[in-house]
């Protein structure tokens, strides 16, 4: 009985000890997963210096030094953007519309005197301009009326007033200007678009496009002291009408930058003051309430385009390095089996090279694999590529060609090398595209890649020149 009783304990034992690691096991798996307390960006200025962050990253894998040092200074300037939170505004328009007008306008006004600027612009120019927290409590403190400056008074930030060429010229130079004040334009953090007179379908179109791009912008009635009072506010209400959706009623602003000439009561001719306070006071409002998030989001922008730009150039970049890579597998391959009396190709056999090929591509695009992987894709590769019989047709195809480079005994020998060859490249160029897709075969699968490699690898020119290297490099196997 004392036996018996032991024997039943340690059963129970080991039958709690067995449930014990089955619960604890089973809680570790099939627990709800913890949520990592990921703590996201959410304002402006921080999500684009993350942005910018990634983005300069990409910038220092770039080996083309001197492509790399052009990204870096970009990388550089908008990072001084952030930090200085230097307000940029743009003057653009069509021609005859007063933007350089304006521009000496708004520097007068607000940075006292300054050398004229007046003429046909054909390059641009930027100005530089403090402003301090007493400039905006004279303009807009007193709706515009401008007092005397006092001394002092801290920077609110400083801007820089950008002067583009004409847009939308007819010849070709004119068109080079439009190019290069679309490119100033997308760099603006404020945009001042100017007419001078009702909005037509030539300016609707340039504007709308550039607010499509995020451009916080004003639209400027220029030279509206040509008209009537009463004129003068029936165009700024069909403007409005026309922006509706798309600006805000006060950011249609009118101004006189240049007024026409006035008569004196003694017969004297004199050039009447720029009429542009609402215009100030509305950059000054806007600057105030939104200027730090205007930057960040023109910085997050610009941040975006330097990436792409990056990605660009890492992908030409790896490209290049996949290609060499695939060229020398595919005649590494190529020479082995020209070598070997094999009566036909064999697709498991080149498996093995496609393998240790297919570790080396994944380092060029940054994708550690390991050989046992690489030996599965490489598996995979070559069944699709024998249930879509290419062996027979590549070396039916190369055979045709082969017979009319070389003499038919050295084809006959050549062909199944340069087979071999034909195929590792197909493999090579199809597992490029699986990189390239971040390890993703798409919709239609394997199949439909190597199908669209093996189209791209037929054309008569290729395939010619594919021949004549073949049989430099395979003649003396």
């Amino acid at each position: 009985p004392l036996l018996a009783q032991l024997m039943v304990f340690l059963t129970l034992v080991l039958l709690i000890g067995a449930l014990g690691v089955i619960a604890f096991y089973g809680w570790t798996f099939l627990r709800p997963k913890r949520k990592r307390n990921i703590t996201l960006p959410s304002k402006p200025d921080e999500v684009a210096a993350v942005s910018l962050q990634a983005a300069t990253q990409q910038v220092n894998q770039i080996e083309d030094e001197i492509a790399r040092q052009a990204l870096l200074k970009r990388s550089q300037a908008l990072s001084q953007r952030m930090t200085q939170q230097t307000f940029q505004i743009v003057v653009f328009g069509l021609g005859s519309t007063g933007k350089t007008a304006l521009v000496n306008a708004l520097l007068g006004e607000m940075a006292g005197e300054v050398a004229a600027t007046v003429g046909t612009t054909e390059v641009e120019r930027t100005f530089r301009v403090k402003v301090t927290d007493e400039d905006e409590r004279a303009f807009v403190g007193q709706r515009g009326k401008k007092q005397k400056k006092k001394e002092g008074g801290g920077t609110l930030r400083e801007l820089l007033v950008t002067n583009t060429p004409v847009l939308l010229e007819i010849d070709e130079l004119g068109e080079e200007r439009a190019q290069q004040a679309k490119a100033l334009a997308a760099q603006a953090d404020l945009l001042l678009f100017v007419i001078d007179n009702d909005l037509h379908r030539a300016e609707y179109e340039p504007l709308a496009m550039l607010m499509g791009m995020g451009k916080r912008s004003l639209l400027v009635f220029n030279k509206c002291d040509r008209y009537l009072p009463d004129e003068k506010e029936q165009i700024l209400q069909r403007l409005r009408e026309r922006m509706a959706g798309l600006l805000a009623g006060e950011d249609v602003v009118a101004i006189a930058a240049q007024p026409s000439l006035a008569q004196l009561p003694d017969g004297q001719w004199i050039q009447p003051d720029p009429d542009i306070e609402d215009l100030i006071v509305r950059i000054l409002s806007v600057l105030r309430r939104e200027g730090t998030d205007l930057i960040a989001r023109n910085v997050l922008l610009q941040s975006q385009q330097l990436s792409e730009s990056a990605r660009a150039l890492l992908g030409l970049q790896r490209q290049q390095a996949a290609e060499a890579i695939v060229d020398r597998y595919q005649w590494v391959g190529a020479g082995v089996l020209a070598a070997t009396p094999l009566p036909v190709v064999d697709m498991l056999a080149t498996a093995a090279v496609n393998a240790q090929m297919v570790v080396e591509l994944g380092k060029v695009y940054g994708v550690e694999v390991s050989i046992e992987e690489a030996k599965t894709l490489a598996v995979s590769l070559a069944k699709t590529m024998a249930g879509l019989s290419l062996a027979k047709g590549v070396m039916k195809m190369l055979s045709v060609g082969l017979q009319a480079t070389v003499a038919t005994a050295v084809a006959s020998k050549l062909l199944q090398g340069v087979s071999a060859a034909y195929l590792t490249r197909i493999a090579g160029k199809s597992f490029m595209t699986y990189f390239q897709a971040n390890q993703d075969w798409g919709d239609g699968g394997i199949q439909a890649v190597v199908e669209q490699q093996y189209q791209l690898n037929r054309r008569d020119e290729f395939v010619k020149q594919f021949l004549q290297s073949a049989v430099e490099r395979l003649a003396i196997c």
